[in-house]
């Protein structure tokens, strides 16, 4: 039981805190206009709610920054992103990002001749 909950995320208990604040409002805003005795814990309820999902927010943003080893900044725009690790990223860049030594060896085939001059208004179909 222990290890299953260790495995949920803050950010995932947030965003289940979140849909329920939207419950809890609709629940508030009815108990209100029926004139109910428990508005105000639903009211208590929902505030509640939402401080529990500003603060699972903010420390699954604080979990994420800290499991960053990268060597890249991470600004906590985006909550739900996995950090790359420093090799995930060398590979990345190793593969995909053109260096001094590939690109002295593309520039030849980019830089060659184009074939066919003429402007694309002068080729209509008669």
């Amino acid at each position: 039981m222990v290890k299953a909950r260790r495995r949920i995320s803050a950010t995932d208990v947030a965003y289940v805190c979140f849909l329920l604040t939207f419950v809890a409002l609709g629940t508030f805003v009815y108990a209100l206009a029926a004139g109910s005795a428990a508005a105000g814990i639903i009211g208590a309820g929902l505030v509640v709610l939402m401080v529990a999902t500003v603060a699972g927010f903010r420390i699954g943003a604080r979990t994420r920054a800290a499991s960053n080893d990268s060597g890249i900044e991470i600004d906590g725009a985006n909550i739900w992103a996995k950090p790359l690790r420093r090799e995930q990223i060398d590979r990345y860049l190793q593969s995909y990002r053109v260096t001094r030594e590939n690109h002295e060896q593309l520039l030849p085939a980019v830089a060659g001749p184009v074939s066919d001059p003429t402007p694309w208004v002068n080729r209509r179909a008669a």
